[in-house]
């Protein structure tokens, strides 16, 4: 089938009309099996392959794969600006944006999430047209899979593990302060009153090891200027799934008193106070 300005012609491919139907503006396809559909306004000069918006004097190609129409990624012909990467657990319905990546054409986008639990996710990509307009999202279903206690700045994606120990290795201790008031009273019982404060503590230990060229002192203030100075809520979770928005303070570092000159390393101790809603954070 052919449509060439506003006239049809048939085709020996397609069982249509041989003769010329004049004056078609409209055109639809529906109720058959479409292999390639191709459009095209001009043959006398080469198709310019990045285009990300068609016209009529740019070509498109439908190959009916199911995740592209006429150029764009599912998004009902309207031009793609981002994508927004979401995330939620397995058993939960609400999702968490992560990010908006600018939209580049024949790009390749590599997104890495510190932030996440040890749990069943669902990445969610959604291309987001003009107005904000969220098109056909894409899931992928993965599983979080990491040893030891995190802590994660959401903002700049620095990590630091609470991962290694010299000799024992120790447990952490996490205390639930509770509002709690308790009032004496005539009788012989006194009358206890709770109230919404509902938070925890926890103190996190770690081995500072150097590199080569570096020295545990030299790592010690770069973990202080990054994670302390700052004064800001940072994320912090454990294998175990928990996970929690601290303030950092209280650094402590210990090292041996050293009678050899390549043995140098450094115990690091950080107290943590659970300031924030996990998911609420997320979604600021």
């Amino acid at each position: 089938m052919t449509i060439i300005g506003y006239d049809f012609y048939g085709t020996q491919f397609f069982r249509s009309p041989g003769n010329a139907i004049k004056d078609i503006f409209y055109g639809e396809l529906k109720g058959g099996i479409y292999d390639e559909l191709e459009i095209r306004d001009r043959t006398d000069k080469p198709t310019d392959k990045n285009k990300t918006k068609w016209e009529l004097d740019h070509r498109a190609i439908f190959k009916f794969a199911g995740d592209l129409e006429g150029g764009n990624i599912s998004n009902s012909g309207l031009e793609i600006v981002s994508f927004a990467i979401k995330r939620r657990r397995v058993n939960e319905i609400d999702s968490v944006t992560l990010d908006h990546i600018p939209f580049v054409n024949n790009l390749s986008i590599n997104y890495e999430d510190y932030t996440q639990p040890n749990d069943e996710l669902i990445y969610t990509i959604v291309p987001i047209a003009q107005n904000d307009l969220e098109g056909k999202p894409v899931e992928v279903h993965v599983k979080s899979d990491f040893v030891g206690w995190w802590l994660v700045d959401k903002e700049t994606d620095n990590t630091l593990g609470f991962d290694s120990a010299i000799g024992e290795i120790g447990s952490v201790e996490t205390a639930l302060n509770q509002g709690r008031t308790v009032i004496e009273t005539l009788s012989r019982y006194p009358s206890v009153y709770y109230f919404d404060k509902d938070y925890h503590t926890f103190s996190l230990s770690t081995a500072i090891v150097p590199s080569e060229f570096e020295r545990s002192g030299q790592n010690y203030e770069k973990i202080v200027n990054t994670f302390i100075r700052d004064h800001r809520p940072f994320i912090v979770k454990s294998d175990t799934g928990r996970i929690f928005v601290c303030d950092c303070s209280n650094p402590r570092f210990s090292t041996p008193l050293n009678t050899w000159r390549d043995y140098d390393y450094g115990v690091l101790t950080i107290d943590f106070l659970e300031i924030h809603d996990y998911n609420e954070f997320m979604n600021e």
